[in-house]
């Protein structure tokens, strides 16, 4: 997955900047929902704009998005409590913490291998042709 930069998008500290599209596939929540989550939580993604005003996010949006999904999701709470929650924080050894790394841990394998069974499945298809 390669990540988008538009023309006057600059990547803050050169880190790479992902569409919505990118980012919804690395976190598994819809587009819809992450549109909703920055007009209802302003401020806190914060994505980088376009000049056409297109979305466009940096890591730590990405992972304010897999911990969003994570508080509303498996913990039931509202985005707006879920959000008060993360910046809050959670102390690094906490049982809570721990479940979010392993979930975010969790879907990283699993897209590691999706990716590899997709790449298996290319080389086979290209060798019967």
């Amino acid at each position: 997955m390669e990540a988008q930069q538009g023309p006057g998008v600059a990547p803050p500290e050169g880190g790479p900047l992902y569409s919505i599209k990118e980012v919804s596939e690395l976190t598994d929540v819809p587009a819809h929902t992450i549109r909703l989550w920055d007009r209802k939580l302003p401020g806190f993604l914060a994505p980088h704009r376009t000049p056409g005003g297109q979305r466009r996010f940096t890591e730590e949006c990405v992972e304010r998005i897999r911990k969003l999904d994570y508080y509303v999701n498996q913990k039931g709470m509202t985005p707006v409590g879920a959000r008060r929650r993360i910046e809050e924080g959670i102390g690094p050894d906490s049982h809570e913490a721990q479940e979010l790394r392993e979930i975010i841990l969790a879907d990283r394998r699993v897209r590691q291998a999706i990716d590899e069974i997709v790449e298996l499945i290319r080389k086979k298809l290209l060798e019967a042709v």
